[in-house]
């Protein structure tokens, strides 16, 4: 029996943009009315702040749930907000993907709790671009300062061209020491390594005594085959990536075309 599915936000719940379909909103508060056992867990690279604005229509906030935010690095109670677990990035240790961002130009921002801190003196387009659709907060940040901040992750930004050269210069010793994902076209993600939705799923798996046999998750970027991989059941969305439909047991619909509420569906008939 599926007792948890962990379901990735972008690309996957929400559609092209960024918006919730009726039905789905309607699905969720229906499922969390009738007590079902299995539970519904958003699993996204999303910060609370950017988590918040769908709570209530998905019907999250009248009882508690455990949602895994900032790409595996939180997990928190939606109803109290209260921290649950968190995993930082060792701040010393990013200094030099911030000094080989600047280098080539492109935006690089620390994702905080609470706050996304910019290490430029003013914020770039990407950065105001990639805050806005999270509904975060920016500051700017000195590196000084950076060393003694809690960060859950680095965020480079820039355009598709610019990151796929970018990417060339990124020494495969940092790779192996660090978790780096290239989670949209315009963003890559440094975590601790083997910090990714994958730990943030078996952290709450293990405090609910659930097994990964126990678990479907739904996905459909590069930063979902962890969490996929992990799974007993492994859904692709439609529209998600080849890679990411290659290592998955289960292709659903689009995320245009209900494609979270067509697979839970079939978990639980």
């Amino acid at each position: 029996m599926i007792k948890l599915v962990a379901i990735d936000m972008d690309g996957t719940l929400l559609n092209s943009k960024k918006e919730l379909l009726e039905e789905t909103k309607q699905y969720f508060r229906d499922f969390h009315k009738k007590g079902t056992e299995t539970l519904l867990v958003l699993c996204t690279g999303r910060p609370e702040s950017g988590i918040r604005p769908y709570l209530k229509d998905l019907g999250y906030l009248e009882e508690n749930h455990y949602i895994i935010s900032q790409n595996g690095a939180n997990i928190y109670e939606s109803q109290t907000g209260k921290r649950v677990m968190d995993a930082f990035v060792d701040s010393k240790a990013i200094q030099k993907w911030i000094e080989l961002g600047k280098t080539h130009g492109i935006s690089v921002m620390g994702a905080g709790v609470g706050y996304y801190y910019s290490f430029d003196e003013d914020p770039t387009e990407w950065m105001e671009f990639d805050v806005k659709i999270v509904s975060g907060k920016l500051k700017r940040i000195t590196i000084e300062d950076s060393l003694s901040t809690n960060f859950y992750k680095l965020l480079l930004l820039g355009d598709e061209e610019q990151l796929n050269e970018f990417e060339t210069f990124i020494p495969q010793e940092w790779r192996d020491e660090f978790y780096v994902v290239r989670s949209q076209k315009y963003l890559v993600e440094v975590l601790t390594k083997g910090v990714n939705k994958a730990f943030g799923l078996e952290q709450l798996a293990k405090e609910l005594n659930i097994q990964p046999s126990e678990i479907a998750a739904i996905g459909d970027a590069a930063n979902d085959i962890e969490m996929l991989e992990y799974a007993g059941l492994a859904i692709a969305m439609g529209n998600a990536s080849e890679e990411v439909k290659a290592v998955s047991d289960i292709v659903t619909d689009t995320n245009e075309n209900n494609g979270v509420i067509k697979a839970i569906d079939q978990l639980i008939q």
